[in-house]
């Protein structure tokens, strides 16, 4: 089996609220329906402090308006791609909330919350009942009623609404049936995702870039207004070049090139957009076929119709 298939199989069924990723940098999607043995497994013991607006309040710093406001430390799975072994690295890294920038309640909620989450599950156990199946709390990683407690807080305290339902996307022609024919450029792959009733919706793809080949990506797009819990582990901050892109959409999205990961965003009308782009400077050999630049990374953007999002 190849790498890239293995990490997949392994993690595709992992949902959980700590930073559960495909190599080092993947987006993690919270389950209605959460795993609790590996939840438990995977947790770190991490406290992350509560994000307040300071410094970011005008979005000028490209990456780090979206940040945590101090590293995290998390544990990092690898898989050994002969036995399917997965082992653990302890790191402290940036994160960053997925769900907007740091002076808005979409990503202050979001931190809120994982800030619970994190040092809440560490030390504790939680059965494989579904604490909540089809109840207030389904599409979230609320396990018990202490939990339940703390996430009624945190969304009274924002004023935030939640999902109510989540459907299967099952590829590309729904995608495409959902945001209109020119959403996917020819070439860009959307795979399997999911959407919340709300529009908040997410899915794995990869596209055919000119000069480049394949590169794998994962598509995330939040609607403001409610609580969602995606983040990400970015490693360190300092590594990300950051500039402005108009697309061939007319829709201006911030840009970030990294050693093995880069970033598109963008703070749309009705939701935030970001697209987790599995390649940069240095290559992934697990999820690309090779480097990309400055150019490469804006061809990958106009491989969208971030229009459709509005």
């Amino acid at each position: 089996m190849k790498n890239k298939e293995l990490y997949r199989e392994v993690f595709s069924q992992v949902h959980t609220s700590v930073q559960i990723n495909l190599e080092d940098f993947q987006m993690t999607k919270k389950q209605r329906t959460p795993t609790r043995v590996l939840a438990v497994l995977a947790a770190s013991a991490a406290l992350l402090t509560a994000m307040t607006a300071a410094a970011v309040a005008f979005n000028v710093f490209g990456l780090r308006d979206l940040a945590f406001p101090k590293k995290t430390a998390i544990q990092v799975p690898h898989v050994d791609g002969s036995t399917g072994d997965i082992s653990y690295e302890d790191r402290v890294v940036d994160m960053i909330s997925l769900q907007g920038y740091a002076n808005t309640p979409e990503n202050q909620a979001c931190v809120e919350w994982e800030n619970f989450y994190q040092e809440y599950t560490a030390d504790r156990r939680f059965s494989n009942d579904i604490y909540d199946e089809g109840g207030r709390y389904s599409m979230y990683s609320v396990y018990d009623d202490v939990m339940a407690e703390r996430f009624d807080e945190i969304v009274e305290k924002y004023g935030l609404k939640l999902h109510q339902s989540m459907e299967d996307v099952p590829g590309r022609e729904a995608w495409l049936e959902r945001f209109g024919p020119d959403f996917l450029a020819e070439g860009n792959m959307g795979y399997y995702g999911y959407a919340y009733d709300d529009g908040t919706c997410a899915f794995d793809g990869d596209l055919t870039l000119d000069g480049y080949g394949l590169v794998d990506y994962q598509f995330h797009y939040a609607r403001k207004g409610y609580l969602d819990t995606v983040v990400l582990n970015v490693g360190s901050l300092e590594d990300y070049q950051d500039w402005d892109y108009q697309t061939r959409c007319g829709v201006t999205v911030k840009l970030s090139l990294g050693p093995s990961r880069s970033f598109i965003w963008a703070d749309l009308e009705e939701g935030f957009l970001f697209v987790n782009v599995l390649d940069g400077t240095q290559g992934d050999e697990t999820f690309s076929d090779g480097p990309i630049d400055r150019a490469g990374l804006e061809a990958i953007a106009d491989s969208f119709d971030f229009s459709a999002l509005s």
